[in-house]
């Protein structure tokens, strides 16, 4: 089972550790992270994400995300590696009424499939998986933990090869997450901004949600452009596998 890292101010921030692959080993717990970003973590939390004894902490923000969020670091080296962040157009659009929920959806899906279609985004990615593959315990992040962390997480899954579906379960527990407990005071206090901003607070949903065919539409554009997901680390993200089963797997 997935481990909550149960900190206060970061609902979606959990081990990815725990999980089995098809050839019965199990990816190793306290190496490797996922999270939200820690803007809001508490005195507590950065403790507890201190004691994750981290070599390296990569955050996947826009700089825009940074500026209007800020950065909080706990004595970790950071690097920035932005992966466009097409998810704030987006409720920009929404503000200005020219896009509802339908169309927001379709726009969620085409971010998704140009993490695997557009070089910038993909060169961005290989360099994170490099960096898992050398300087584990390693914490990755973007805004909600969501989109762009999705994304990578589930490549990390896969290359290490975990089956689809428990990929697929991984990346919607952000839902999760983000609808109980302490998630779902924070997703509370951003739709009640967002209904002052935008006509319908159901136009962002699509923004704001881990739903299945967003991650399903990054899967199907690795098989349009490489064929098969071991090309695509290959070809596309210059990924060494075996490297990063032996650092992530027992």
């Amino acid at each position: 089972m997935v481990r909550d890292l149960g900190l206060a101010g970061l609902p979606n921030a959990r081990d990815l550790g725990g999980y089995r692959t098809v050839d019965g080993r199990e990816v190793r717990q306290g190496v490797l992270f996922r999270a939200d970003a820690p803007v809001r973590a508490t005195e507590d939390d950065l403790k507890s994400l201190a004691a994750l004894n981290c070599m390296q902490v990569i955050d996947l923000r826009g700089a825009q995300e940074i500026e209007m969020f800020g950065m909080v670091t706990w004595g970790v080296p950071r690097e920035h590696l932005p992966v466009s962040d097409a998810a704030q157009e987006i409720v920009g659009l929404i503000r200005e009424s020219s896009v509802h929920a339908a169309e927001a959806e379709r726009l969620m899906i085409s971010m998704y499939r140009g993490f695997v279609s557009q070089e910038p985004a993909r060169a961005q990615f290989a360099i994170a998986l490099h960096r898992i593959t050398t300087n584990s315990p390693l914490l990755f992040h973007c805004t909600a933990g969501k989109d762009r962390t999705g994304w990578l997480s589930a490549i990390v899954l896969t290359a290490l090869g975990v089956d689809r579906e428990t990929v697929m379960a991984d990346y919607l527990l952000t839902n999760e997450r983000f609808t109980t407990g302490r998630g779902a005071v924070g997703r509370g206090h951003l739709l009640k901004a967002l209904s002052e901003l935008v006509a319908d607070v159901n136009d962002v949903l699509p923004v704001l949600d881990a739903r299945p065919a967003y991650l399903q539409a990054a899967f199907d554009e690795v098989d349009a452009c490489y064929g098969t997901f071991e090309d695509f680390l290959k070809q596309g993200l210059n990924t060494d596998v075996d490297r990063m089963r032996e650092v992530l797997l027992k």
